[in-house]
């Protein structure tokens, strides 16, 4: 199957799977057999040592998570896991592997005593919306993320693009810091402004997902295992917890981003401003901000521990390749070859207490990981 890429230099439209067939790439189970639960300790005994002399052996993968939730020994699996893809950052089954063992119940005894340190710059949301339903609702959940904190929400409602509406947003902001997000985004991080400062202080602009490789007109064109972040989507039965890698709770270095929350201070927001004449539509504004702020010399970076869900997935239609010949014109190592595609490395859990749950105990598995 030609990619998105070859697609565009051959001329030709490219036409993306419908969402649910895109998302039965990724499906994979890990309770294949009740004999597993039979077996217990030796079962993963067996399984460890396989994958110890052959990494990639596909059928002890197929197994492994259940043995060693059987046999009680889940974080010596973790610990495996890790230790594999940590070699060898492209081997994506290890990734979901991890992803299956860390849990998705809120770790009563953890604790985070520095929010208490932090100060509170006032925000401001800007987004672009024309549809009072999506407007209301996102509106109701920052309010909610950000009760106590200063904020205000700036809607365009006319946007004739998205980066031509950001740059009235920004203008209209009164916030010391600026995050431009998409009207359909819910936040379920109870205290995201302090998780947004906190990570902001690290970085000039902040995302949810990015490359560290620019090679496309998508962030994502990078491919594995240059993707970072962590996404959460709505499921039938729940919610979709998406993550691209180990990066955790941020993963720097970060060359390009996508749109669906974008922050930073207001003068990086002023300096840097929003192309639109490039993009005059509502595609690839995000890739041409970001890289032109990496190419600044600004350091850019995305979290994994906000908590956002986003209720679309996006498309490539023909307005979107019309904008992606104008940013490959433009920005000369967006017709660099394009990543290894793999479906993404997803997990479905029941409730937002879930889904937030299993975002935070996968960040505090790599701050844990690498203290």
């Amino acid at each position: 199957m030609r990619s998105r890429k070859q697609h565009l230099r051959a001329g030709q439209s490219y036409q993306a799977p419908p969402a649910p067939f895109a998302l039965r790439l990724c499906s994979t189970s890990f309770h294949r057999a009740a004999s597993i639960s039979l077996m217990g300790a030796p079962a993963f005994d067996k399984l460890a040592a396989r994958l110890r002399d052959a990494p990639r052996a596909k059928d002890a993968w197929a197994d492994f998570a259940a043995a060693a939730r059987a046999s009680g020994r889940s974080a010596e699996a973790v610990g495996i896991c890790a230790r594999l893809y940590d070699a060898d950052p492209s081997f994506v089954t290890a990734l979901r592997t991890l992803l299956a063992l860390v849990s998705d119940e809120p770790d009563t005894s953890a604790s985070d005593a520095s929010a208490e340190d932090l100060q509170h710059p006032p925000l401001s949301i800007v987004t672009c919306s024309n549809d009072d339903g999506r407007f209301a609702a996102m509106s109701e959940s920052f309010g909610r993320a950000l009760a106590g904190w200063p904020h205000d929400i700036v809607r365009i409602a006319d946007a004739t693009s998205i980066a031509e509406g950001y740059t009235r947003g920004a203008a209209a902001a009164r916030g010391e810091v600026i995050v431009f997000a998409h009207d359909d985004v819910e936040i379920l991080a109870s205290d995201f402004g302090h998780r947004l400062v906190r990570r902001l202080a690290e970085c000039d602009v902040l995302g949810v997902a990015g490359a560290t490789r620019a090679t496309g007109p998508a962030w994502s064109f990078a491919g594995w295992p240059y993707l970072h972040g962590l996404v959460i989507y709505p499921a039938d039965s729940g919610y979709r917890v998406t993550l691209y890698s180990r990066s955790a709770p941020l993963a720097r270095g970060i060359r390009v981003m996508d749109g669906v929350l974008l922050a930073m201070r207001r003068e990086v927001a002023l300096r840097l401003g929003w192309d639109a004449q490039t993009c005059d539509g509502f595609h690839g504004y995000d890739v041409d901000f970001t890289l032109r702020a990496s190419q600044s010399g600004l350091r850019l970076a995305v979290a994994c521990d906000l908590g956002l869900v986003h209720r679309s997935y996006g498309s490539f239609e023909d307005d979107w390749e019309t904008t992606a010949r104008k940013l490959m014109a433009r920005h000369p190592e967006l017709n660099g070859e394009p990543g290894e595609e793999t479906g993404p490395v997803a997990r479905i859990v029941p409730s937002a207490r879930h889904a937030m749950a299993l975002v935070d105990n996968w960040a505090r598995l790599g701050r844990l990981e690498r203290a």
